[in-house]
C-alpha cells in the first residue's frame, strides 16, 4: 500500500503542475522485440528481421528488477510479436516475482495449449488478443493472415478453459479504421457473448516513423470524426461494463479526427507516470519515440528516470514541444489526473492505479 500511496501522492503533484516525479513509471511498457508473424494493414513490423541488439534474458530481468526498485507498479510487454520470444514466459514470471502486475498484448497466431498453459502459469495478469474484425473474412484481410481469425479464437477458448481465478483477464484489443468502424459494435456485442472480461479499442494511427502506417483506403479523413464519435457513443451506452477506459477517454475520438491539435490542452503524463522501453533498452516517455532519455546498458534505469536527460523531455512535455499524435498518449489517465485533488482521493486511488492496467 504504501507504493500505491507514493504514487497516488506523485499524480496529485503532476496535476499541481510538478514535472519531476518522486517515484519510477506508475506503468513501463516493453517492446521485447519487433519482430511479427502478422501481415496487418494498419502496421509494418512484420516487415522487421530479428536484430541481435535485442536485450537477452539476463538483461530483460535484469531491467525488470530495476523497474521494481523504481517503484513501477505495471509491466506490459508488447512488440512485435512478444511470443516469438521463447523466453518471455520466464520474463513475465521475474515480473511476477518482483511484485510488478503484467499484462501482454499479442496476435494470439501462436497461443496453442500449451503456450497459454505457460502463460498462465508465468502469473501474466492480463492478456490483449489483438482482432480487428467480428468476422473471419474482415478480420483476416485487414491483419493479413487467412486463418487469423479461428486462431485467435481457439486461443481465447484455451485460456478460459485453462485459466482460473479469473487470471489472466482476457481482453480484445480492436483497431479502428475506416473499414471496420461499423464493426465495432459487433466487436463489443462477440466481447459480451463470449464472457471476456473487456475491450480495448483506438484508432488506428499513421505514423510511419515507428512503423505504424495505414494504407489509404483505411485512413480517417477530416470530417469522419463526427461519424466515429457517434459509432463510439453507441458503444459506450450499450456496452458500457465491459470498456476499461474512463469515460472521457472515448468522448476524445472526433477530436483526435477533426482537430488532433486539441490534445495538446491535455497535460501528459508520459515520461512521469509512464515509460517506454524499446527491445535494445533505450527509455522513452512514450510510444512515438522522439526523445530517448537513456539506455539501461549505460545506465541504471533509476539514473535515467532521474536524471537530466529526462528532465529535458519532461520539459518539452511540459511545454508542449513534445508530438501527441498518437492517441495512446494515454489522455485517459491525463484527464483523470486533472480532476485529482486531495478531497477525492478515496474515490480515485482504486480506479486511478487499476487504470495502469489499461492507459
Amino acid at each position: 500500500m504504501f507504493k500505491q500511496m507514493k504514487h497516488l501522492h506523485n499524480l496529485l503533484r503532476f496535476a499541481k503542475g510538478e514535472q519531476e516525479p518522486i517515484i519510477g513509471p506508475l506503468k513501463a511498457m516493453w517492446e521485447v522485440l519487433y519482430i511479427c508473424n502478422a501481415k496487418c494493414r494498419t502496421c509494418d513490423r512484420w516487415q522487421e528481421t530479428a536484430d541481435p541488439r535485442t536485450l537477452s534474458t539476463a538483461e530483460g530481468k535484469n531491467l525488470i528488477a530495476q523497474l521494481a526498485r523504481a517503484g513501477a507498479m505495471h509491466l506490459c510487454f508488447t512488440g512485435g510479436e512478444p511470443l516469438l520470444r521463447k523466453d518471455i514466459y520466464e520474463l513475465i514470471a521475474c515480473a511476477r516475482e518482483n511484485k510488478l502486475s503484467t499484462s501482454m498484448f499479442t496476435n494470439a497466431l501462436l497461443l496453442n495449449e500449451r503456450r497459454a498453459n505457460e502463460l498462465i502459469n508465468a502469473g501474466l495478469d492480463a492478456v490483449y488478443i489483438s482482432l480487428d474484425g467480428s468476422t473471419p473474412e474482415l478480420n483476416d484481410a485487414l491483419r493479413g493472415i487467412n486463418g487469423y481469425f479461428k486462431l485467435a479464437s481457439a486461443a481465447i477458448e484455451n485460456l478460459k478453459a485453462l485459466r482460473s481465478n479469473g487470471r489472466p483477464k482476457i481482453f480484445l484489443a480492436f483497431t479502428v479504421n475506416k473499414a471496420n468502424m461499423y464493426d465495432l459494435e459487433n466487436i463489443a456485442r462477440l466481447v459480451k457473448t463470449r464472457a471476456l472480461d473487456g475491450l480495448s479499442f483506438q484508432p488506428a494511427l499513421h505514423v510511419p516513423e515507428i512503423k505504424y502506417r495505414v494504407e489509404d483506403d483505411l485512413a480517417f479523413a477530416p470530417g469522419d470524426g463526427a461519424i466515429l464519435q457517434n459509432l463510439v457513443n453507441n458503444v459506450v451506452k450499450m456496452y458500457g461494463d465491459i470498456l476499461p477506459m474512463g469515460r472521457d477517454y472515448y468522448r476524445q475520438f472526433a477530436a483526435h479526427i477533426d482537430n488532433p491539435k486539441s490534445l495538446k490542452e491535455h497535460n501528459n503524463i508520459a515520461g512521469y507516470a509512464l515509460a517506454m522501453i524499446d527491445p535494445f533498452g533505450n527509455i522513452y516517455p512514450d510510444p512515438l519515440k522522439n526523445a530517448a532519455m537513456g539506455n539501461v546498458r549505460e545506465q541504471s534505469f533509476e539514473e535515467i528516470w532521474f536524471g537530466r536527460r529526462a528532465r529535458e523531455v519532461r520539459h518539452r512535455i511540459a511545454c508542449h514541444e513534445h508530438p501527441v499524435e498518437l492517441f495512446e498518449s494515454f489522455i485517459s489517465m491525463n484527464l483523470a489526473v486533472r480532476r485529482l485533488n486531495p478531497l477525492n482521493l478515496h474515490r480515485t486511488l482504486r480506479p486511478l492505479l487499476k487504470a495502469a492496467e489499461h492507459f
